[in-house]
């Protein structure tokens, strides 16, 4: 495993203003970026597909929406949407399970207690879409080392158009 910083990909240092020649590797990866929004994979439940169209516009407005990209992107939005799913869960049915037996008389006890399961998915799940989101710079802190690059407005509004 090689030491040192992590790797960033000059196109990300040119937006963060921190290029230097002397530090550009000789033969970086260029990958295609899309040349339009793909449609949302049907893999995807309702609210991800809804973040899957908020993310990949966003995403390609700012020429930063990659082919090699789309399986993360993907990932993110159904991670954003395992979150609000368990979390929905947790707010409708409580986030404490109770768990009852019976006892030999055939009466009902509660048994015990416990952290309902949608609990730790909707942690997890949200643990994972940050981490996630970060590659994206879909974080304010992400955003905050990122300057969007210059778009001429009349390709915007044609994107809109399109």
């Amino acid at each position: 495993m090689a030491k040192g910083r992590k790797k960033i990909p000059t196109r990300l240092k040119e937006m963060q203003g921190t290029t230097e020649k002397s530090r550009e590797p000789e033969n970086e990866m260029v990958v295609a970026l899309c040349p339009e929004i793909p449609d949302a994979p049907g893999l995807l439940s309702k609210i991800g597909k809804g973040e899957w169209v908020k993310v990949t516009t966003q995403l390609f407005n700012l020429q930063m929406l990659h082919g090699v990209d789309l399986r993360l992107v993907e990932a993110y939005c159904n991670e954003i949407s395992l979150y609000i799913e368990s979390e929905t869960q947790l707010r409708d049915k409580g986030r404490i399970e109770k768990v009852y037996a019976v006892d030999e008389s055939g009466a009902r006890y509660l048994k015990k207690s416990q952290t309902s399961p949608h609990q730790k998915i909707a942690k997890d799940a949200l643990a994972m879409a940050l981490k996630l989101a970060t590659q994206f710079g879909l974080t304010p802190v992400a955003r905050a080392s990122i300057s969007t690059p210059i778009i001429n407005n009349n390709t915007l509004i044609q994107n809109f158009l399109d």
